[in-house]
């Protein structure tokens, strides 16, 4: 599982690998000056990389960190990205950029004073970087006299481009980028900078956020990523449909999946983060998933099965249909005989080689194919896979069979030669199918290989955060394992922490809440935690410490989203939330 698991993980590097190596020649074309294209920089003008990488946000920091870490092992080690939020003015932009920089390549002496250190925090400028990439540059590009005079020009040590990456362009200030632009083209003939931004919508927001006297200073070259949906059939394509990778998922969970990517984040990243929890859950509530390995791994594990793990497989419902299908006797030795079992097994792992489901994978619709007969089985896909067929032809084609078929579909049904043809082509599909997409549920032993438990991973996934603090501020005892915050239904114990005392005692009111009224009935319930009569005097009365733990639990309350003030009446507050534990 752990080989499967890192593999999985090993793919997700490779998705943006192109468009990366790409970033990296454009760097060292620019950068170490040899390119023949040179001349289309002027003295001013920055080498900038506009980076498309579309709306899947989340997957965007998994990209820029190997991006740096290509940059920092290939090309230069200056390299330094800056998010948005950290850079609301032109010097903490600066400042942001140096501290990257020269902290890199720069040890600190242990023996500086902490005032030293403040002064060079604020000598944060442009010119300082020159004066400090001066000193680095000369120390790495040092070549003694007699090295050379051996050396031709294309050899000599050349200066290391200055890589600013800017991750959500989109999200800087235009008059912060506009300063930071204008500051570092005055020193281009100092220092090689080069600018990466990071843009998910257009390249048209370059314009938008930059005037015409700003942009013209960069010399932009537009690199395209692969979009999410491109990723997410990679993705398919490299370890869902792949032999090797012995663990698949079912109709169910991929749905599960698809949905949380599309109607979400349209995260690659998640899916996989998903896919691998599906793993993680699928080896750890399966006994059986031992023989969820490489073929060879599994005839092993299958001579070796302990007796409790073959009386599991008797149990599996696909392997009570299979034994349903034998001969008698053959059901007796199933049944009965552990030994036949494991041969059972042997001759099932050794008969699985390549089938033509593997063999078809190069058909264009494959993918489709495989999911309609997971999702569905083969029974209902002829009208689907003519679909699916119709989609991959011409254009011209498409239309006319589309026309033709929703023409046919208004008149009396009678035979012609397109009726007769498509018949044909929807019997050939159907029998294709049936011969080579066999739904997984109907496999022997499917429950080892196939995750189906759809409905954990969705509760896992699609988290429902105020039911979860509602279940714990209702019944906190499940939660801190307290013998005396257990109490019976309706009842409020008063050893519960303020937060959920004040919580029940809300879903007892409407709309508007009195606070006044909510802080009797709290003192009232901290009352019998001191042991107090409730008909004596001191009973419902409050110091200013229950008042102040009161109004700090409704302080809470109304952080975590229950109630707010309302201008209806100045000493109420508004009820948000309506349907308790």
């Amino acid at each position: 599982m752990h080989e499967t698991f890192r593999n999985i993980w090993a793919q997700m590097d490779q998705l943006n690998k192109k468009v990366l190596d790409s970033l990296a020649e454009f760097i060292k074309k620019h950068g170490l000056g040899c390119s023949s294209d040179v001349w289309r920089q002027r003295a001013s003008e920055i080498p900038t990389a506009a980076l498309m990488l579309g709306v899947n946000v989340p997957d965007h920091a998994m990209t820029f960190r190997s991006l740096c870490n290509l940059l920092q092992d290939s090309v230069t080690p200056f390299v330094a990205s800056v998010h948005a939020k950290e850079c609301a003015a032109v010097k903490l932009l600066i400042q942001k950029v140096l501290e990257q920089l020269m902290g890199r390549g720069v040890s600190v002496d242990e023996e500086q004073e902490d005032d030293t250190a403040l002064l060079q925090r604020t000598q944060c400028t442009i010119s300082a970087l020159c004066q400090w990439y001066k000193t680095v540059t000369k120390k790495c590009t040092q070549v003694s006299p007699q090295r050379k005079e051996n050396l031709t020009n294309s050899d000599l040590p050349q200066s290391l481009p200055v890589v600013v990456i800017f991750k959500d362009f989109e999200a800087f200030n235009s008059q912060v980028l506009q300063d930071f632009i204008l500051i570092c083209s005055r020193y281009t003939q100092e220092l090689p900078f080069i600018f990466i931004f990071g843009i998910a919508t257009s390249p048209s927001a370059i314009q938008h956020r930059l005037p015409h006297s700003v942009s013209s200073l960069l010399c932009i070259e537009v690199f395209h990523s692969l979009s999410c949906t491109q990723h997410l059939a990679s993705v398919f394509d490299k370890l869902i449909l792949k032999s090797q990778f012995p663990f698949k998922l079912s109709s169910r969970v991929i749905q599960v999946l698809v949905s949380v990517f599309l109607y979400h984040d349209f995260s690659v990243q998640n899916f996989v983060k998903g896919l691998q929890f599906s793993m993680l859950e699928h080896f750890n509530s399966q006994p059986l998933s031992v023989l969820c390995c490489q073929k060879q791994e599994a005839l092993l594990s299958a001579k070796t099965l302990s007796k409790q793990n073959v009386e599991r497989i008797r149990h599996l419902p696909s392997f009570m249909r299979y034994v349903e299908t034998q001969e008698p006797q053959e059901q007796v030795q199933l049944l009965t005989n552990d030994e036949h079992v494991k041969v059972t097994l042997l001759f099932h792992n050794r008969c699985s080689g390549k089938t033509g489901l593997q063999r078809a994978q190069k058909s264009p619709c494959y993918n489709s194919l495989y999911l309609l007969a997971l999702a569905t089985g083969c029974g209902s896909l002829s009208t689907r896979l003519l679909t699916l067929t119709i989609t991959n032809l011409h254009p011209l084609q498409k239309s006319e069979i589309r026309y033709l078929l929703e023409k046919e579909s208004r008149r009396t049904k009678r035979t012609n030669p397109f009726e007769v043809l498509r018949s044909e082509v929807m019997e050939f599909i159907d029998s294709l199918v049936r011969e080579y997409l066999t739904p997984a549920e109907l496999q022997p032993l499917n429950e080892v290989c196939y995750y189906s438990s759809s409905g954990v991973l969705r509760q896992r996934l699609n988290a429902t955060p105020r039911t979860s603090i509602q279940a714990a501020l209702s019944h906190p005892f499940y939660y801190l394992q307290n013998e005396s915050l257990k109490t019976d239904t309706g009842t409020i114990s008063s050893a519960a922490p303020d937060l959920c005392i004040v919580f029940k005692l809300h879903l007892e009111c409407g709309r508007l809440i009195n606070l006044y009224d909510w802080l009797e009935a709290y003192v009232t319930v901290m009352s019998a935690a001191e042991d107090q009569h409730t008909d004596s005097e001191e009973c419902g009365k409050f110091d200013s410490l229950k008042h102040a733990r009161f109004i700090q639990a409704v302080s809470e309350m109304e952080f975590l989203g229950f109630v707010k003030s309302t201008k209806q009446k100045t000493d109420h507050v508004a009820r948000l939330t309506w349907g308790g534990c």
